[in-house]
């Protein structure tokens, strides 16, 4: 039997830090949604071992990769004396900020589960996904959804539908535990996601009142290091769009309506030497490709 599945980047429409925990961790209020841009992973059952390959040999593909440990913790959880094929189509960025890493490790959870036939839910897996990685819990829900805690405190919302959006990575990543360590409490900053919440539930975010209102306390840790984040900003500003940073960098999105054409957007960023893509908000989900299948 053999599994492929779609592992979707992720945008943080709005990231707040509420505290420090004792681990040193940071407690996060964040809305993430799901984007059309993917990696792919194909899954096929083998005697013993776990077999990853990769097409990106920048990637390493021994027990440092999180797919890597993602199907281990899966086995160790379970108990089960079985090995795995597992080869990777990277697409989305490294170090970006648009959780590639962590949505290839939730798709392998559920992929797993799947192909050998465990009984188990969504939270168990949760219980797994947690300890790989901050925002590995969300993939297994995906869509649109306020995240709290370190990410595993999951509150699904109304999905955001047809969001226009533009990606523009400067071709380098930001070193997220770096940035963490800049971070200076208290920070408070209520009133946007309420305001970003009520539009997500009577279905009005896709408008630019709506998207005023998103933020990412992030950006004040980050840009006076990579100024060069500034700038696709201060551009996709120029353009119409709204811009944010996603995650810890180094993408930032821009989102744009009906009354901005791509085709704008594509001949300025053009001029620059970044990477950059369309792409929508999606609702595509794990839980969606296994009944397509």
């Amino acid at each position: 039997m053999k599994i492929i599945l779609k592992a979707p980047a992720k945008i943080n429409l709005f990231l707040e830090i509420k505290n420090k925990r004792e681990d040193g961790c940071h407690n996060l209020e964040t809305i993430m949604q799901t984007v059309s841009l993917y990696d792919e992973l194909s899954f096929e059952s083998a005697e013993k071992n776990i077999f990853l390959k990769c097409d990106n040999s920048a990637l390493p593909t021994d027990s440092t990769n999180i797919v890597y440990k993602a199907a281990k913790a899966f086995y160790n959880y379970f108990k089960i004396d079985k090995g795995i094929k597992i080869y990777l189509k990277k697409i989305i960025p490294m170090g970006a900020g648009l959780g590639g890493g962590s949505s290839d490790a939730a798709t392998t959870l559920a992929a797993l589960a799947k192909l050998h036939k465990i009984k188990t839910n969504k939270k168990e897996l949760e219980q797994i996904a947690v300890k790989l990685g901050a925002d590995v819990a969300f993939f297994l829900t995906g869509r649109t959804a306020l995240c709290e805690g370190i990410g595993n405190i999951i509150t699904p919302l109304r999905s955001i539908k047809n969001l226009n959006l533009v990606l523009v990575n400067p071709g380098f990543g930001v070193n997220t535990a770096d940035i963490y360590k800049k971070v200076r409490l208290p920070l408070t900053n209520e009133a946007e996601i309420i305001r970003i919440k009520a539009h997500i539930d009577n279905g009005s975010f896709s408008t630019n009142e709506a998207f005023g209102n998103c933020f990412n306390r992030l950006e004040d840790f980050v840009i006076s290091d990579y100024p060069e984040i500034a700038k696709i900003k201060d551009i996709l500003t120029s353009l119409g769009c709204i811009s944010l940073m996603s995650g810890s960098g180094s993408t930032v999105f821009g989102l744009f309506d009906a009354t901005i054409t791509s085709k704008e957007i594509k001949t300025t960023l053009n001029r620059h030497a970044w990477k950059f893509c369309f792409v929508n908000s999606t609702e595509l989900s794990l839980q969606r490709q296994f009944s397509n299948q």
